[in-house]
């Protein structure tokens, strides 16, 4: 029997938004969506690249994954999935977090259902929906798909900086796809001034006009993040 799985990406909030990435399968089992604890056999997301575009009070980003069937023809989910926690009073099952959304296969656009899913957090201030789509492989297809979403700036009291910070996440998740993600790499661009907090646990580098983590043959399970407090 086929294995149906989702390629997911997360926005997570906390008091604004925060935005996520989560490149991890997701199995259907009783018509509830949980996350896979084993790989796909055939299914493997070869690289990885994110753009981030960040503004005063929003940020874009465009994330672009090859996968690549190394086995049979076959049928995947693939989802983009938001989650979130704070004071946000349960409406989240009928309102997305994000300003706008669109992913597309192959340079086609293609529709996601936005799927509110219940009781999957403890806590009664968390929820989790997920975007999901069908993609068919042929046998050894390689296939581009394209995520694109609009999602408000994270931001939290500040233990580092006076009065607030804001912030932005990547969630590596890739473990559960066949084989390793052979290239990762993010980019972000701030389009305002910025001072952005130190972190020695994430080697980003900067470039002429922005910065860059990039990671390679790896299992892509990681949280990443930049935290940073906007210039008057």
């Amino acid at each position: 029997m086929t294995k149906k799985l989702l390629f997911i990406c997360i926005a997570l909030f906390l008091f604004a938004v925060e935005s996520h990435s989560n490149d991890s399968g997701i199995r259907a089992i009783g018509g509830t969506w949980v996350v896979m604890k084993d790989e796909h056999p055939t299914v493997q997301m070869e690289r990885e690249k994110i753009d981030m575009n960040v503004y005063a009070e929003y940020y874009d980003v465009i994330a672009e994954f090859t996968f690549k069937n190394n086995g049979d023809a076959c049928d995947v989910y693939m989802g983009f999935p938001e989650s979130g926690y704070g004071d946000m009073g349960g409406m989240w099952d009928t309102t997305s977090a994000f300003l706008s959304f669109s992913t597309s296969v192959d340079g086609v656009t293609v529709t996601a259902k936005r799927e509110y899913v219940k009781g999957e957090f403890e806590s009664w201030d968390e929820y989790r929906a997920y975007w999901i789509k069908q993609v068919s492989f042929k046998t050894g297809e390689t296939k581009k798909i394209t995520v694109k979403y609009r999602s408000p700036l994270g931001s939290g009291i500040s233990a580092y900086y006076q009065g607030s910070d804001n912030f932005v996440r990547y969630t590596f998740s890739g473990g559960n796809w066949y084989g390793k993600v052979l290239e990762s790499k993010l980019n972000i661009y701030f389009h305002i001034p910025v001072e952005i907090r130190p972190n020695e646990k994430f080697e980003i580098k900067k470039e002429l006009d922005h910065y860059t983590y990039y990671r390679k043959n790896w299992e892509a399970e990681e949280y990443f993040g930049v935290i940073f407090k906007i210039k008057e």
